[in-house]
């Protein structure tokens, strides 16, 4: 994949995720992006290597947006599927229905999110597929650099 398509993908994929409220993952990106990265380089003569700070590549920051989105989404529901395999293991014990409140500190009565089994395994459906085209775009860049 060369740079050009690294860009159009890369600018496809935060407009897919300013689109459904995680445009907080694509301003971190684009945070790491923005500050560069450090790379040593060697000096002869010189014991110590010089600091040298250098832009990402296309390719790499769109490896970054797809590490992002693994831990922000991929991550996250698994999370969301063992704590759903607590919720239901626990209510096989008692007549309790799994439930999760949150709270703010300035707000007493909070917010009620209840886990049905049927959300969390929809979700898990949706974050294997997405993880395995996030795999296949890594080889698709890894298989056709110019």
């Amino acid at each position: 994949m060369n740079e050009q398509d690294c860009s159009a993908v890369y600018n496809a994929l935060i407009e897919m995720l300013n689109a459904v409220k995680l445009g907080w993952v694509t301003e971190q990106v684009a945070d790491v992006i923005s500050a560069g990265k450090t790379i040593e380089e060697l000096v002869s003569g010189r014991k110590s290597p010089d600091l040298k700070l250098n832009y990402y590549t296309p390719q790499e920051q769109l490896l970054l947006l797809i590490k992002a989105i693994e831990k922000s989404v991929i991550n996250t529901g698994e999370i969301e599927t063992e704590i759903m395999d607590i919720f239901s293991h626990e209510a096989q014990n008692c007549d309790l229905k799994p439930e999760v409140r949150f709270t703010s500190s300035v707000e007493v009565e909070g917010q009620l999110f209840k886990y049905s089994i049927e959300s969390v395994n929809s979700r898990k459906q949706h974050s294997q597929e997405l993880k395995k085209l996030l795999e296949q775009l890594r080889q698709e860049m890894e298989t056709n650099v110019d």
